[in-house]
């Protein structure tokens, strides 16, 4: 039996990882922090934009605003210098806000070679996200319930605005 704390070890989970798609765990994320980023009265369109690749350098989640304008949300980068480690930083724009947003996407982007690439579209790196019906959110409680197992992170700490 693999160390609890030690994700590395657990190479038998990666292929396990494997089966949840990046666009499908980022999609709920954004399905769980729905509530935080848009009041209830919005229902709005959000695009999850990304370069799709081995390693995904940043991620940008938008907002289509009543004025038909796109919103900056939040934009989370990856820089990478040879021999240094990766160093992230996430900036939330233009009045939204979710810590459980913010959360899950560390989440994501430091375990990223643990998510499968999409494909339903290869290489698209753009994800359109509604107002979430309630079976929706269910499905993305699901989906971040078992990446969370997968990594070997207790789902008690997946976010619990993310969680209502």
């Amino acid at each position: 039996m693999f160390a609890k704390g030690n994700i590395m070890n657990r190479i038998p989970h990666r292929t396990l990882a494997a089966s949840i798609e990046m666009d499908r765990i980022l999609r709920s994320a954004v399905v769980l922090s729905w509530k935080d980023l848009l009041p209830v009265s919005q229902q709005g369109l959000v695009h999850i934009e990304y370069a799709p690749g081995e390693r995904l350098p940043y991620v940008k989640i938008w907002h289509l605003t009543e004025k038909g304008e796109w919103s900056l949300v939040c934009e989370y980068r990856m820089s990478r210098e040879p021999a240094r480690i990766p160093v992230a930083e996430l900036t939330f724009s233009n009045g939204y806000y979710s810590a459980g947003l913010a959360e899950m996407l560390e989440v994501i982007m430091q375990h990223q070679g643990f998510f499968a690439a999409s494909l339903i579209a290869p290489g698209s790196g753009l994800i359109q996200v509604i107002l979430p019906t309630d079976q929706e959110s269910n499905a993305a409680t699901n989906c971040m319930k078992h990446a969370y197992e997968i990594l070997g992170i207790n789902s008690g700490q997946i976010p619990t605005a993310a969680m209502a």
